[in-house]
């Protein structure tokens, strides 16, 4: 016999399961931090198992097995190539004479407001002398030469410090060991999660889907594929655009003759993990070489050679706002450069480094779920907009689209099938329904 709950009682569930909910995240607040982290490292690694899967038919164990072995690797490599380039960098710009550059710039100033000192302007038939502006100016430019540059400690005074710093810590050797201890643990626990994950993700994302209503499992597909997407869209484009970055202003500081272009361009390739700001910390450490040293190619004023610097840095992030960007990441993450920089920075506030290198792709993955929800509240279909036929072309053209298209599946014979098979994911278009495929089956 047949039970039906009532309205009421359904509602009373329903909110105590929320209420469930809640106090398990809550409960749970303290790794819910390591979970992310470790879905974040299988959704990096699962490119890699797909690959391996799908070219060379390992089984999915042993897929994942080798997967996270060479990112193993890679991870303990990667210091090894990296950190020389980016010591070098960091002792490049720490060895830079910033009293020469302060010095530098108040000469340029002093002479440029000598030569404005006898010049007048000519204003709808009126003479303006500029003395009255120029003197006080030049008095302060004068007083400020006279400040003396605090000097930094030496090595000599610093090292008894240190002594006396580790010597007062000795007593803390315990409280360390136990804190590495449980960072070991942490990094285990991360490592086992990411991996139960890669190997069982497809499981928990089918039982996710199957525990809702019927009616909607087919938009929650949807929705769980183009989130997917966003966020491969997202750390695919994160490492080809500091590989593509790093690159061109490697090349184009180079050009210029900017000294240590080679660490230049990898400080700039590191800094553009941070979305749109990157760019703009990446440049102040070039600017600062340029007016410093000025160019070791071309005999030009170091203001000058400075701003030709700021401009090639404008160029290549207008390039890779409009070009590279569009090409890479797609329209998944397409968001507006004020709505990420707020992000990042409420990112870095609420939590810290994570908050701020992930703050696009959860904005972009919110837009994408705040859209569905209000497909809902407003009784429009969700995700119509992927559907949407083509707008028509002209006539004569799109014939001509036809006949050219008949003559290359001639030539290149593409009406044969291809070979291979494909890989079952959980998360395919709604329009592929598991019912359809037990009908294809049957048949």
């Amino acid at each position: 016999m047949k039970t039906e709950w009532k309205s009421t009682t359904k509602y009373i569930v329903g909110i105590g399961l929320f209420v469930f909910a809640l106090m398990v995240i809550y409960i749970s607040r303290s790794v819910l931090a390591m979970m992310v982290i470790a879905s974040l490292i299988a959704l990096l690694v699962r490119p890699l198992i797909t690959w391996l899967d799908v070219r060379f038919r390992f089984p999915r164990g042993a897929a994942v097995l080798v997967s996270y072995l060479l990112v193993a690797i890679v991870i303990v490599l990667a210091p090894l190539i990296l950190l020389p380039p980016i010591i070098d960098a960091v002792n490049f710009l720490l060895s830079l004479d910033y009293e020469t550059l302060i010095a530098n710039s108040m000469q340029w100033t002093e002479n440029s407001l000598m030569g404005m000192k006898d010049t007048s302007l000519e204003f709808l038939g009126f003479s303006v002398v500029l003395d009255p502006v120029v003197d006080p100016l030049l008095t302060a430019v004068g007083d400020a030469n006279f400040i003396v540059m605090p000097e930094l400690p030496s090595l000599a005074a610093i090292i008894p410090s240190v002594g006396q710093a580790f010597a007062l810590s000795y007593g803390m050797a315990v409280d360390v060991l136990g804190t590495v201890f449980s960072g070991f643990v942490g990094l285990l626990f991360l490592i086992i999660s990411s991996i139960y994950l890669s190997i069982d993700g497809d499981r928990f994302i089918n039982g996710f889907i199957n525990a809702v209503p019927e009616a909607f499992q087919s938009e929650i597909r949807t929705l769980l594929k183009r989130l997917r997407e966003i966020w491969d869209a997202f750390f695919r484009g994160q490492v080809i655009l500091m590989v593509i970055i790093g690159s061109v202003v490697w090349v184009g500081l180079t050009i210029l003759g900017v000294p240590g272009a080679f660490a230049l361009g990898i400080i700039a390739g590191l800094l553009e993990i941070i979305p749109n700001l990157g760019p703009l910390l990446a440049a102040i450490p070039a600017v600062i070489v340029a007016l410093l040293q000025g160019s070791d190619h071309f005999a030009i004023n170091n203001f000058v050679f400075a701003l030709i610097v700021i401009g090639l840095y404008i160029f290549i992030n207008f390039l890779e706002n409009t070009i590279v960007v569009p090409r890479v990441m797609g329209d998944s993450v397409k968001l507006h450069p004020l709505v990420v920089i707020i992000g990042v920075l409420v990112g870095a506030s609420v939590w810290g480094i994570l908050g701020a290198l992930l703050a696009a792709p959860v904005i972009a993955s919110g837009r994408e779920i705040s859209r569905y929800l209000y497909s809902h509240v407003i009784g429009e279909e969700p995700f119509q907009h992927v559907d949407q036929p083509a707008p028509e072309m002209d006539i004569s053209l799109r014939e001509s689209f036809e006949e050219i298209k008949d003559k290359a599946g001639k030539l290149l014979n593409l009406e044969s099938e291809p070979a291979g098979g494909e890989i079952e994911d959980p998360l395919q278009s709604y329009e592929d329904e598991p019912e359809n495929r037990q009908i294809e089956i049957e048949n």
